[in-house]
């Protein structure tokens, strides 16, 4: 009970931790590194007497040098009093305290961010992104602005993990560095780890709005080596039109059909009618002005080439001045390849038939459904199935 009592005290002391307290504690229980660390916080926080807040750090980190945090403290204070040899090799004791906790690693980072030390930073910053989700994204943010360079990132900041790949990715698209995304798009790829394809469709729409097309299509088909149920979504020489007969899921993104909801053009897969296979797209339109049916899909072709486009539809009581059509368009110039004739009325399935070269700097396409004039109101329901696009 004796020997418990000097311990109760102090306990009952910091709780209250004022200066006389903390220094009572202290006395009462010399060899408890927690009260030397609590009265030289509150003295570097006060800015009283610096000196003796780095001496009460130096006896809490003596008598445990266990404690990342402690050796935290004294490097902050020896920041403050501009003893910056003696804050390094407190950070560096820091970390060999506790090599793997996140909050740690941070703190070692920035501080050999702002020596200079590049290979120290990113190694700490591994360990971050390694460990603490929600820090990623400003990690990797502190690794691009210190070394622009994808390369030291992925050799010495990274972990061989699609998800961190996948944020430096997304990080890269944000900065508009479509050589350095490229890089790590194949280191990720050569990870050979299998993620979800939604992922990568930033990735590709980036691709594409920098005309980067052969970039895009190389991408495409890297994942479906990956991810081998993306194999069902690749063009052939039979059919350059991805899930033209939509007996797929369809994805939403990369070469594969992309929607926008459009409550006066609603879509949906229909199992119950259907002109090949077994499902079709429905487009059911309310009496409404929508300008097209919000679908469409990007198409690789060469330049001054010929090909043929082929649709089978039908349309059930489509009233309007202005029916839908199948379009393909130059998907960076608008100009167009193929304009059908408006579906109206009532109609079973029938052919859909145009013959095309594309010019001279074409090598992408968009296939989509429009109005043409749009604006005219329009109710009724189509139907499209077995959409194809050929090479001649």
């Amino acid at each position: 009970m004796r020997l418990a009592l000097p311990a109760y005290l102090a306990s009952h002391l910091a709780a209250t931790p004022d200066l006389s307290n903390l220094n009572k504690a202290i006395r009462l229980e010399p060899s408890n590194a927690e009260y030397p660390e609590m009265l030289g916080r509150s003295l570097a926080l006060s800015g009283e007497n610096l000196n003796d807040a780095i001496a009460n750090y130096r006896t809490a980190v003596r008598l445990n040098p266990y404690v990342a945090w402690y050796w935290l403290d004294l490097a902050g204070a020896y920041q403050m009093a501009g003893r910056t040899s003696e804050q390094e090799r407190s950070v560096e004791r820091a970390v060999e305290a506790d090599p793997t906790t996140p909050h740690v690693a941070w703190e070692a980072a920035n501080f050999f961010l702002i020596q200079g030390d590049q290979e120290r930073a990113l190694s700490s910053f591994r360990v971050v992104l390694a460990n603490d989700p929600e820090a990623v994204d400003s990690a990797l943010q502190l690794c691009w602005r210190a070394t622009g360079d994808a390369n030291q990132i992925l050799d010495r900041a990274l972990p061989r993990r699609a998800d961190l790949y996948l944020s430096f990715l997304r990080l890269l698209i944000s900065k508009q560095e479509v050589a350095a995304a490229e890089n790590v798009w194949n280191h990720l790829i050569a990870l050979n780890q299998e993620f979800p394809t939604k992922l990568a469709f930033p990735y590709f729409r980036f691709l594409i709005e920098k005309q980067e097309v052969a970039a895009a299509q190389t991408a495409w088909q890297q994942l479906a080596g990956v991810n081998r149920s993306l194999q069902p979504y690749l063009p052939s020489r039979e059919n350059l039109v991805v899930n033209g007969g939509f007996e797929e899921n369809v994805l939403n993104g990369g070469f594969d059909w992309s929607y926008e909801s459009n409550p006066h053009a609603a879509l949906a897969i229909d199992t119950s009618e259907f002109y090949n296979g077994t499902r079709s797209l429905s487009v059911a339109f309310d009496g409404q002005n929508p300008a097209d049916a919000g679908i469409l899909q990007f198409v690789v072709v060469k330049p001054l080439t010929e090909y043929e486009f082929s649709a089978e539809s039908r349309t059930e009581d489509i009233e309007s001045a202005s029916g839908p059509r199948f379009a393909i368009v130059d998907a960076y110039t608008n100009a167009s390849f193929v304009l059908t004739d408006d579906l109206l009325g009532t109609n079973p399935w029938r052919l859909q038939q145009a013959r095309f070269q594309t010019g001279p700097n074409t090598d992408l396409v968009l296939l989509k459904i429009v109005r043409q004039p749009a604006g005219a109101l329009i109710r009724g329901k189509l139907w499209i199935d077995d959409l194809r696009l050929v090479e001649k």
